[in-house]
């Protein structure tokens, strides 16, 4: 048997989701590496690796014939695929004319953002500190100068594995939304200083300011902490369901004995794949929404309201047209 198992279902399934110093002060009290700051580089080395080639294919096939799409391959088709579908079908119905001075930074957030939440689909973490303990691979920690420590092992009772989800770290999706909130309301300021402060009005009377501007300004901080507590409880949510059904399939195949055993436990590890499955949903779900809520937030500063109005005014004095249907003439030969 391998010693990992027994210890992994009688763990608390919340160990197998936060984050683990690596590179520690003498004390291990301050963290300098920590396996969030790795996954996030990772993550960072495979966001690169997958949109620039893609990037570059993109631009240099411009055709758009069949041909053309074959020549680019299936991995810059679907990067493609998304980034329009984004910018044409969200983007543009919030930050209008000003969408392609926007959607980089957008794309970029939305990029980022799933690839660090498939990256933690991955189990590396607990697989690498299983076969630390069944390896038998320990090392003291190394203190050099006495300025930092490195721990990347651990020891038997508290083995240190490599990966887990850096969005699942409230620090990483605080940060990602500190970066929006700044974004957002500099981007604002920047493009129109007099509708930026306006906007604190909410459109109200003179009279109601004195309330409508600290609500804003409540606002505009609540914004960026909606945003981050929500990548972070969902992600750290559906990875501790996992984590409790696998260590009842391990619970079960390892202290009831024979076939009833490891026939139970796969009730458990069906019911981890079925969750697997919706984590992968969920993952592209929270990409999209921080994207989809940062634009908003976005649009609501950069995007004048006259703006707006003269749109509808457009819309309701030339749009409202209804289409124009060519008669159809039903002969005994058949419609024409």
């Amino acid at each position: 048997m391998i010693p990992f198992l027994p210890m992994l279902a009688s763990a608390n399934p919340v160990g197998h989701v936060i984050d683990k110093g690596l590179i520690t002060d003498p004390t291990g009290d301050i963290w300098y590496v920590s396996n969030v700051t790795l996954m996030l580089l990772v993550a960072a080395l495979v966001t690169l690796a997958v949109l620039l080639p893609a990037a570059r294919r993109i631009t240099t096939g411009k055709t758009g014939t069949l041909e053309d799409l074959r020549t680019r391959g299936t991995l810059a088709n679907i990067v493609e695929a998304i980034c329009l579908y984004l910018r044409d079908n969200v983007f543009r119905s919030v930050l209008h004319d000003q969408t392609d001075k926007y959607a980089p930074m957008l794309w970029t957030f939305f990029w980022f953002i799933l690839i660090n939440n498939l990256l933690g689909l991955i189990p590396v973490m607990d697989a690498t500190a299983g076969l630390f303990v069944y390896l038998g691979l320990f090392q003291e920690p190394y203190t050099y100068f006495g300025i930092f420590k490195v721990q990347p092992l651990g020891d038997v009772h508290h083995p240190i594995g490599l990966g887990g989800t850096a969005t699942q770290s409230i620090y990483v999706t605080g940060t990602l939304a500190t970066i929006a909130f700044l974004w957002f309301n500099f981007s604002g300021l920047k493009k129109d200083p007099v509708g930026f402060f306006k906007h604190l009005t909410g459109g109200a009377p003179i009279y109601m300011w004195i309330i409508m501007v600290p609500v804003e300004i409540l606002g505009m901080f609540v914004k960026p902490i909606a945003l981050a507590l929500r990548l972070f409880a969902n992600m750290t949510g559906g990875h501790i369901i996992i984590a409790t059904l696998l260590g009842f399939v391990v619970a079960l195949a390892t202290k009831m004995s024979g076939v009833t055993g490891h026939g139970m436990a796969l009730i458990p590890l069906l019911g981890s794949i079925a969750v697997m499955f919706l984590e992968i949903l969920v993952a592209f779900i929270q990409a999209y929404i921080f994207t989809f809520l940062s634009c908003l937030f976005l649009g609501q500063l950069v995007v004048h309201h006259h703006d707006e109005h003269e749109e509808d005014e457009v819309g309701a004095h030339g749009l409202e047209v209804e289409p124009h249907v060519a008669p159809v003439h039903v002969s005994a030969g058949g419609a024409h």
